[in-house]
């Protein structure tokens, strides 16, 4: 699914569920893969470095899970779900800007063995419903300036 406002194309994947902090999750067998939104990734700018947490780190849904620094903000990233990290996207050291490229690809961030899949998954957003609530923002946006 897109939207095009001005002249930003805004993506969302249709498989993925979606994080109210504007990150994704996208289940893959027993674990789980999170990345951020493209919304996201255009509103803070090009990223320059992500800080990740580190692998066996465990998290609760709602915890820091790092942070991401941009030529505009520095952005705190918050866990979607519980569990523990098992792997982190450790080409990002070099290639931040796959954040901003590919953030449904290349741009993930970490994966996770979810602890309470069943019950974090009633609180994510299925992608149709997540794209109202990103057109909604960005109808905000686009009337403030």
């Amino acid at each position: 699914m897109e939207v095009t406002h001005d002249k930003f194309i805004f993506r969302v994947k249709s498989s993925y569920l979606y994080h109210p902090d504007e990150c994704w999750v996208k289940r893959d067998g027993e674990q789980v893969t999170v990345g951020i939104t493209d919304f996201f990734q255009k509103t803070v700018g090009d990223v320059i470095f992500i800080e990740l947490p580190e692998t066996g780190t465990e998290l609760t849904k709602g915890d820091e899970a790092g942070m991401i620094e941009t030529i505009k903000v520095n952005v705190t990233l918050i866990s979607p779900v519980s569990g523990t990290i098992k792997e982190v996207n450790s080409g990002l050291g070099d290639n931040p800007q796959w954040v901003n490229t590919e953030p449904y690809g290349e741009g993930w961030l970490f994966k996770m063995a979810p602890s309470d899949w069943e019950a974090d998954k009633k609180e994510l957003m299925e992608a149709r419903v997540y794209f109202l609530r990103m057109e909604e923002k960005i109808k905000k946006e686009m009337a403030k300036g």
